[in-house]
């Protein structure tokens, strides 16, 4: 067995059918579809994953999981606010950045909005990013904010940076910089730090 607890062909599997959901959602992949890029045949993937929405959610969590272990470690070794702040800026950027796949697998989902789908994922991936990071985003809310509209906030402004990138690169002001996670995560860091004006 892999370290992931999976054999080597379900591995191949959960690897093969990430970017085929990415391009084209839950629904508009079948099971052959996924037993043909593997080079196996049906049977075979169904001996390894029951049902379609098994090896999505499969998939998902293969995908993601071991980011989530990452960030939880990174975070609770972090220092003072701002460090915590650095590092959850930074795990939205360098996890939407480093996986066009996952980026694609998310933007799916929140345009298919499946309700089921939707909260599996948000139960076995979102759930914990985001309790790890509640107290972090109550300390910088300061009473202030509403923590949680802060946490998608964040994530929105990170995710819109790629989701506008086509137009992003075309416009006057664009460096190849901003496309570096350590730029990136700078720039907003700072933006949620300082604000945006110098006067008061």
């Amino acid at each position: 067995m892999e370290k992931t607890g999976y054999s080597k062909t379900a591995v191949k599997i959960l690897e093969a059918s990430l970017p085929l959901f990415a391009a084209h959602g839950f629904n508009g992949v079948a099971m052959r579809d996924i037993a043909n890029t593997v080079g196996i045949t049906a049977a075979a993937l169904y001996n390894h994953f029951p049902g379609k929405e098994t090896l999505y959610l499969r998939a998902l969590e293969y995908a993601f999981a071991d980011k989530v272990t990452n960030f939880a470690d990174s975070l609770s070794a972090a220092e003072g606010l701002h460090g915590r702040l650095t590092c959850m800026i930074g795990f939205w950027v360098e996890t939407l950045a480093g996986d066009v796949v996952l980026r694609s697998l998310l933007q799916r989902e929140m345009s298919d909005a499946d309700e089921q789908r939707l909260q599996l994922l948000l139960d076995r991936l979102f759930a914990s990013v985001y309790l790890s990071s509640r107290d972090t985003l109550l300390a910088l809310a300061g009473g202030r904010m509403d923590a949680h509209l802060l946490f998608f906030t964040i994530l929105g402004m990170v995710l819109s940076h790629f989701q506008l990138a086509p137009i992003r690169r075309r416009l006057p002001g664009s460096l190849p910089a901003h496309e570096e996670v350590e730029v990136i995560t700078r720039h907003l860091v700072t933006l949620l730090r300082d604000g945006v004006t110098t006067t008061p």
